[in-house]
């Protein structure tokens, strides 16, 4: 940690804090987006953390409803400096990454029968894997598989840090899990049908955000470009329901995004019928239903 002076700190230097550095006003500034492209959102409340089962503060928390899709997304922002981007290296996705998960959620069906199971023990919630050409995250685009700050030090050498991006990643992660537990209980009140999943995110400014592309072999095929979106495999399962019943939903993705990036995701795949058939595509969750 590094030392602090012990002079008095000034109402300019918060201000300097304020205007350039504060994570919160970053923060408001994508909640307004939200709000503003018609996503419903919870701002700023606690969780327990499913690990260390300690409270928890979560950024944003958002939801999206057409017809009967819906999509949920834990939201954490980082506001980073402009000397201190984010540098993803990627590969292209291979077949076994090109998923994505849903629920198709519903009331189930009583059993009458002198061995009738209460409902409160059966699942609501059952995972449908879509994957192939149907997939979000088609096979062979680009995948980010590391993630890291890069800028110089006081002396001019390069310096480089992945804890400020792990903290909020981790918190992303942390905050979808209580999310894809609320799928379950999608429809309850008025017994509809549902097709319902979690997308977490990582915001950060526009221009702050470096892509560089590998072959299988290691090769460096590109040179860093800049990027408004970068998804990152993560493949990580939880609970839906109570964590007695209910299936699980296995998050292939965690999406990392500027500003602009986040506006274009919702812009692309949340405010119109055809842009949610992208996530909850017909024929894909046909196939799944076969399967």
């Amino acid at each position: 940690m590094a030392k602090i002076k012990s002079d008095p700190v000034s109402c300019a230097d918060l201000l300097e804090y304020l205007n350039s550095c504060s994570d919160f006003s970053f923060e408001l500034s994508v909640l307004k987006m939200l709000r503003d492209s018609g996503v419903e959102c919870e701002h700023g409340g606690h969780y327990e953390d499913p690990v260390t089962k300690k409270s928890r503060e979560f950024d944003i928390r958002a939801i999206k409803t057409i017809d009967y899709r819906r999509v949920r997304m834990a939201v954490e922002c980082k506001n980073i400096r402009e000397n201190f981007p984010i540098l993803v290296s990627c590969v292209p996705r291979h077949e076994q990454e090109s998923y994505h998960q849903i629920a198709l959620v519903h009331e189930p069906k009583t059993d009458t029968s002198i061995y009738q199971v209460h409902s409160s023990f059966q699942p609501r919630a059952k995972t449908l894997n879509i994957e192939g050409k149907y997939s979000f995250y088609e096979c062979g685009k680009p995948v980010g598989k590391s993630t890291v700050q890069v800028g110089r030090s006081m002396d001019g050498s390069l310096c480089f840090n992945d804890s400020e991006l792990y903290e909020k990643w981790g918190q992303c992660l942390s905050s979808a899990d209580e999310l894809v537990g609320r799928v379950n209980w999608d429809g309850e009140n008025n017994n509809e049908l549902y097709f319902s999943t979690v997308f977490p995110f990582v915001v950060v400014p526009n221009n702050r955000l470096w892509m560089v592309i590998y072959d299988e072999n290691g090769n460096k095929i590109s040179d860093p470009t800049q990027t408004d979106r970068c998804s990152c495999f993560i493949d990580k399962e939880y609970s839906m329901g109570n964590g007695i019943t209910g299936d699980q939903l296995r998050l292939s993705h965690v999406e990392i995004v500027t500003f602009n990036g986040m506006k274009k995701f919702i812009a692309d795949h949340l405010i119109t019928a055809e842009g949610m058939a992208q996530i909850f595509p017909q024929q894909g969750i046909a196939d799944a239903l076969r399967n």
